[in-house]
């Protein structure tokens, strides 16, 4: 059982140092990430001329209500600056895959539209973005998949209550 600062009772709280489990697993994980995110972006941009980041925006947006976003959230689900996602709306509009629109009742709020052409574009690369992700898990039994997201939604859940309130 942990306690609120992510310690177990048993645990020491001395630093472990780049050799301990927490390190080498950090390591691990970005590493991971590094690598697969790279590949999957490549394939992305030579089959359908889309980079990574432009395929996340349109599925969030094409899973979103409305298939509309505001552009805060947009930032906050793909960790990134409300700059950066200015930017890539920016030149996701430019291609045609998104509009933006600005409600009558809020003019500060902007929201982020999937566009015909934007579902087409993701409708089209969506089978081969199924097909490389299950390439880059494919050591992994359905079980040790179901395994690794519920360890990773864990992480998640423990870093939002930790750092989320902190600013």
């Amino acid at each position: 059982m942990s306690t609120e600062a992510g310690v177990t009772p048993d645990e020491s709280l001395a630093p472990t140092g780049t050799d301990g489990p927490e390190f080498r697993a950090w390591i691990s994980l970005a590493h991971t990430y590094g690598h697969v995110s790279k590949a999957l972006d490549r394939s992305l941009a030579q089959e359908h001329g889309i980079s990574l980041a432009w395929f996340e925006v349109l599925a969030r947006l094409n899973n979103a209500e409305g298939a509309r976003m505001r552009l805060l959230q947009l930032s906050r689900d793909l960790v990134v600056s409300k700059a950066s996602v200015t930017k890539l709306v920016d030149r996701m509009e430019l291609a045609g895959l998104v509009s933006r629109e600005t409600p009558m009742e809020d003019k500060r709020a902007v929201y982020a539209v999937l566009t015909q052409h934007g579902s087409a574009t993701l409708a089209k690369a969506l089978p081969l973005q199924i097909h490389n992700i299950r390439q880059a898990l494919a050591g992994l039994s359905r079980n040790e998949l179901e395994s690794l997201q519920g360890m990773l939604d864990e992480v998640i859940r423990g870093f939002n209550a930790q750092w989320r309130t902190k600013g």
